[in-house]
């Protein structure tokens, strides 16, 4: 899966699976629908920089709790918690409300 704008084809190697949906989470935040201008796609493109530089600083534990998912979903959950908390190892709470962002809130028997 390739979210490389027309004007960027060529320009730029192919971004990986979990980088494509981590731009176009960033993307769909942000309100931008089908085609990026380069402004907005550059801005995308910093705020995954932005990520991978943070969690350089700050590297995950194996302890770390995360929800499963395939990788394009813990992806775009990665990239909603980066968005809404600058978080890269999200607490279940952040995890909680960055999946309600993206997918609507979770509703069970008890809670309405």
């Amino acid at each position: 899966m390739s979210v490389l704008p027309a004007f960027a084809e060529g320009l730029l190697p192919p971004l990986s699976a979990h980088d494509s949906v981590f731009v176009q989470t960033v993307l769909d935040h942000r309100g931008v629908s089908d085609d990026p201008s380069l402004a907005e796609f550059t801005a995308a493109l910093t705020m995954l920089r932005s990520y991978y530089e943070q969690s350089l600083d700050n590297p995950p534990t194996e302890k770390l709790w995360q929800p499963r998912g395939s990788d394009e979903g813990l992806a775009a959950l990665r990239a909603k918690a980066f968005l809404l908390f600058g978080a890269t190892k999200p607490t279940p709470d952040q995890w909680r409300r960055a999946s309600a962002a993206l997918y609507g809130p979770l509703l069970c028997a008890t809670c309405g």
